[in-house]
């Protein structure tokens, strides 16, 4: 998620910015009475495929499952996020709504519209405590707030100070829902400072995915890579940029089947950050 850092600030405007001419401060996170315009994209192909005996190839035909199984999907949103002045106890409020949003048939998933809730400080990612939006069931309404407030958490990043070649990382959980088990894994994410200009950071992201030992009943194995770059906007302390390009492979071994899942993500964010 990251890319790099020049020289260029060794004059004064980038004293501005509160950095050195060596050392940049990295805490991205939300300002009060701010605007956040936010496109995000993201799409995947899933390769699942089944391997054992010829009966139990014979039972999945008969119940019309294609072996392998291919999925594609994509996911498309734009949103508008609006920070508030700032409290006495250093809690500001912020409204995130969504303007749009579509799937890979170009079909609306989150109906325009749609806003949330809830707060955040300087040092902190927002904390959602509402969410109002006409036309949906319940229970897609926790769901989305419940994705939202999740996204939030894998996107905190702690806050660094950085010169130029040096870089920080970063655990995370993953989940995998396949067949009815959860598959546990971490992410590693390593961001490499590359350079700096007088606004701009930027950041070499690489991935790596493991296995976390769990109890499926299932001999499993599985791993994959992840690379991207992010920027970092120095005056706005948010990352303006971010994208990443995934693989992942994954294998599950039974007594009568194997299962091999190969999986490519792409994913983009783009910020746009203006003052009230």
């Amino acid at each position: 998620m990251k890319k790099s850092f020049l020289l260029f600030f060794i004059i004064v405007p980038f004293f501005n910015y509160g950095q050195s001419n060596e050392i940049l401060d990295f805490k991205p996170g939300y300002s009060p009475e701010t605007i956040y315009t936010q496109t995000v994209t993201n799409s995947s192909d899933y390769e699942m495929t089944y391997s054992g005996s010829e009966k139990l190839l014979e039972i999945l035909k008969k119940n019309g499952t294609e072996n392998p199984v291919k999925i594609k999907s994509s996911f498309n949103v734009e949103t508008v996020s609006k920070t508030g002045k700032i409290g006495k106890d250093g809690n500001f409020p912020i409204t995130i709504e969504y303007l749009k949003s579509s799937d890979k048939d170009g079909k609306s998933v989150i109906p325009s519209g749609t806003l949330l809730f809830g707060n955040a400080t300087l040092s902190s990612m927002p904390k959602l405590d509402s969410i109002v939006g006409t036309g949906m069931e319940e229970n897609f309404k926790k769901s989305i707030f419940q994705m939202v407030q999740s996204t939030f958490n894998q996107l905190a990043l702690p806050e660094k100070k950085l010169k130029t070649g040096e870089s920080f990382s970063q655990e995370s959980p993953l989940t995998l829902p396949i067949g009815g088990m959860n598959i546990e894994m971490v992410i590693t994410t390593t961001y490499n400072l590359k350079s700096i200009t007088e606004k701009s950071a930027f950041f070499d992201i690489i991935q790596i995915y493991s296995m976390k030992f769990t109890k499926t009943g299932f001999e499993s194995s599985g791993s994959g890579n992840g690379t991207g770059k992010l920027v970092y906007d120095i005056p706005n302390h948010f990352v303006s940029e971010n994208t990443l390009n995934m693989e992942l492979n994954l294998n599950l071994k039974h007594t009568d089947f194997n299962i091999d899942l190969k999986s490519k993500s792409d994913y983009s964010q783009l910020a746009k950050i203006s003052k009230k």
